[in-house]
């Protein structure tokens, strides 16, 4: 499926060029004191993660405290490095160095990138991983959990509204920005995560009962998203087995994130309402998390994405995590027994 040829050449640049781009992006479009606000929201969702391990009855105290253990050691990054912003940035020149452009020999560049990413690769040989290196460029509208560095990021493409901003109401930024913060930290806990510990090695620090027990937990969602049929994709069913991980971290996730924001409120936070909406705090929580996953697909993409994706849907994204919360049908007064007040809800985490 072709890009439209604007979006396909900024991808290309931005892919091989990420730092300067990113450079280019920070000092357009990112308030630098947004780096300590998430840094706030990391620290409440991942206390509020740590704090929720108590009310789980299919994992013992031995798990429980190396679970514990494992997300009060995950590392952050937020935004991008440092380096991209110096003046008269040597780092960045040095980066781009040996690389000589021209304007219109379009495959000779792209030659020159793919031999500057080869050379980048076979540099690392033989020298110690730099965990603090990041993986991913600054101007890209995403986030990351790697397991194998217990490490979360948050580059600042996605730190920007609707997700986040220091503008909105707070419901907003919880259930924009908290809920990725919450989704990223439960990956550490998800059916690929957990097999890493604390330090990103892959070590089995389960018990047998607490293994045993997630794996019951984890079916409960193997069939609940397996049952969902898409209407875009032919009526197909998810695939409830590939997309497990990632419906994991998003029930985890928009958990963890409300009951931050009930916390922060609890705690003396004041918000703000938005006007004309008639809406209450804990209801523009659950807009604003819906209102992130709005999407549209062509049927063609959604047949190919259904097949492939590790993530459900978009609208089974919303819909999967919300009817397993409780406290989404307290705050819109779902009858029980409705689609979003269902008699039997699977949790994990």
């Amino acid at each position: 499926m072709n890009e439209v040829r604007w979006r396909e050449c900024v991808s290309y640049v931005n892919s091989n060029m990420e730092s300067a781009v990113g450079s280019l992006y920070v000092r357009e479009a990112f308030p630098g004191d947004s780096k300590d606000a998430v840094r706030e929201l990391i620290d409440k969702v991942r206390a509020v993660f740590v704090e929720t391990l108590d009310e789980l009855g299919w994992m013992d105290e031995e798990s429980k405290k190396k679970a514990q253990e494992k997300a009060m050691n995950i590392r952050e990054q937020i935004g991008y490095p440092d380096y991209i912003l110096e003046e008269r940035n040597k780092h960045l020149d040095e980066e781009y160095s040996n690389l000589n452009f021209s304007e219109d020999q379009y495959f000779e560049n792209g030659l020159q990138n793919l031999k500057a990413g080869a050379q980048r690769s076979l540099k690392k040989l033989r020298e110690k991983v730099d965990q603090n290196l990041w993986i991913i460029g600054a101007a890209v509208v995403n986030a990351f959990y790697s397991p194998n560095r217990n490490q979360i990021v948050f580059p600042a493409g996605i730190l920007q509204p609707p997700f986040f901003s220091k503008h909105q109401p707070q419901a907003l930024n919880f259930g924009g920005i908290g809920m990725v913060i919450g989704h990223e930290i439960t990956h550490g806990f998800d059916d690929n995560g957990r097999n890493f510990d604390k330090n990103g090695n892959m070590l089995d620090w389960w018990s047998n009962f607490s293994a045993q027990h997630f794996r019951e937990q984890s079916e409960c969602m193997v069939h609940q998203y397996g049952n969902y049929s898409w209407d875009l994709a032919d009526n197909q069913n998810v695939n409830g087995f590939s997309t497990l991980g990632e419906n994991i971290a998003d029930n985890g996730g928009v958990r963890q994130a409300y009951k931050a924001y009930l916390k922060w409120m609890a705690e003396g936070g004041k918000d703000q309402q938005l006007p004309g909406l008639g809406l209450t705090y804990n209801q523009l929580f659950f807009i604003n998390y819906a209102q992130v996953w709005c999407g549209s697909y062509r049927p063609e993409f959604a047949i190919q994405s259904i097949k492939t994706d590790v993530h459900s849907p978009l609208k089974y994204r919303v819909l999967g995590s919300l009817q397993n919360l409780a406290a989404f049908s307290e705050a819109f007064h779902c009858a029980q027994g409705s689609p979003m007040h269902p008699h039997q809800r699977c949790r994990v985490w």
